[in-house]
């Protein structure tokens, strides 16, 4: 199958900081205004968020397993979700081959997530799991995709980089015939096998109602996000203002330049927002990755200036920040949910009916009261990642 085809259905526009997509037809992709208004809430319910129907999973696993990539302790939350037998899949004289397209590279939460597809993979003898990753960039995804696609693998998985550039790939792939499982990032379609969302509305609420208490009502809050016409980008945004006009409307929200969801990023981002006029009122971060947050951290450090932030993400660096007083809440986010895309896959190889949405319940906010607690079973490393 040939997907270059779909790259150019698609151009992508910059203009003025809003990502617009032309497709073929001349739709416009939900989301595409980036940090601006342009996603309308009928878009993000129809596409970006988990349908209502969604079966949501509670996270229950207690087991602990090691990580293989940062040989850490960890548990997979949804190890209990969508159980697949260990052994051979399928047909036991045969092998099996996936394709995991992922949109991050050298960043703790898509390790976290490759180490729980690996972890499910190692459970099963006959199925070889083939690791794509884009380094960011969603027109490497598309390339890879293509190269996937072409080795006629038995199910593709995807953590898609943003939503415009991706969604007629994702849908052709599937109408092409291919089992296709996606996971936390969306597409603006429905054309695909099974998706496993993760609950951004809750986070971002719980986030609002607490940045909303702490500042009694009033105030500036200074918006950081991540890549833009990333579905996290799009819903966190949309989902922390709606809420704040909802029960703070004297709070006003004000944008700094997006980043790439990197620590370094942020830590340039901010520090340019720092000697900006625009940072003198400022009250509080809410920041779209806690990742992002630790750059804000150091630049704080560096301006000589003491400002709380709100995140969203828990890895064990994120949480010792909030145990360590640099973070007031993050809300958890968590990436150990390959494994439940990888048996979704499964299931679908050997012909099995495949719960179409799945929606992960998130857990409770973590501050300073039960950081030491989320520190035991949080995912990723205190040091730094283990070079891919």
């Amino acid at each position: 199958m040939q997907l270059r085809r779909a790259r150019t259905q698609f151009a992508a526009v910059l203009l003025g900081g809003a990502l617009l997509l032309t497709s073929a037809c001349g739709a416009k992709a939900p989301g595409a205004s980036g940090t601006g208004p342009g996603a309308s809430s009928e878009e993000i319910d129809a596409y970006l968020s988990a349908p209502a129907d969604a079966e949501v999973i509670e996270p229950t696993g207690i087991q602990p397993v090691t990580d293989p990539i940062t040989q850490e302790s960890i548990v997979l939350p949804y190890a209990d979700a969508v159980p697949v037998p260990e052994g051979p899949i399928g047909d036991p004289s045969k092998d099996y081959n996936v394709c995991f397209s992922q949109a991050l590279l050298r960043h703790p939460f898509s390790a976290g997530q490759r180490s729980s597809v690996m972890i499910e993979a190692a459970r099963h003898p006959n199925l070889k799991v083939q690791y794509y990753n884009t380094d960011n960039d969603p027109l490497q995804q598309i390339q890879q995709l293509e190269t996937c696609a072409n080795q006629d693998p038995d199910a593709i998985l995807i953590f898609p980089h943003s939503t415009a550039p991706l969604t007629p790939v994702v849908k052709r792939l599937h109408e092409d015939g291919n089992i296709v499982v996606g996971m936390e990032r969306t597409v603006a379609t429905s054309d695909y096998t099974s998706w496993v969302f993760l609950d951004d509305k809750a986070e971002a609420y719980a986030l609002a109602d607490k940045v909303a208490e702490d500042l009694g009502g009033e105030g500036t809050v200074a918006e950081m996000s991540g890549a833009v016409g990333s579905s996290p980008q799009i819903v966190r945004n949309f989902y922390f203002g709606e809420r704040m006009k909802e029960i703070a409307p004297d709070i006003e929200i004000i944008k700094t330049s997006p980043t790439d969801y990197s620590e370094a990023d942020g830590f340039k981002v901010a520090s340019q927002f720092l000697g900006s006029p625009k940072s003198e009122d400022i009250d509080a971060f809410f920041v779209h990755s806690t990742t992002i947050a630790l750059g804000i951290i150091d630049a704080l450090k560096q301006a000589n200036r003491d400002i709380p932030i709100y995140s969203i993400d828990n890895s064990k660096r994120d949480v010792k920040a909030v145990l360590d007083g640099e973070v007031v809440a993050v809300a958890p986010h968590t990436p150990l949910h390959g494994d439940v895309a990888l048996r979704l896959a499964i299931m679908a190889i050997e012909g099995k009916d495949v719960p179409r949405n799945l929606e992960l319940a998130p857990a409770d906010l973590i501050t300073q009261d039960n950081a030491a607690a989320a520190l035991e079973t949080a995912w990723g490393t205190l040091g730094e990642l283990p070079a891919e």
